[in-house]
């Protein structure tokens, strides 16, 4: 799958990035960054995590009132 990182200034004038798929779909979007360095850090901070990541299922954690789809 080919994802793309859009970085954009949001109304406040700090960077922020998206994890875009090829179709468009937003996958994520950071907190606010004070500069572009900055954001494109965070980028290889989220690249680094999500390659080396685990799964934790807490489904098992759901509330009672929650209803399964």
């Amino acid at each position: 799958m080919a994802a793309r990182f859009n970085l954009h200034f949001d109304a406040d004038a700090r960077v922020r990035f998206q994890l875009v798929t090829e179709s468009g779909d937003e996958l994520l979007t950071s907190n606010a960054f004070e500069d572009e360095d900055a954001a494109i850090a965070g980028i290889w901070t989220v690249r680094e995590a999500a390659a080396n990541g685990r799964i934790v299922d807490l489904t098992e954690l759901a509330p009672e009132n929650h209803i399964a789809s």
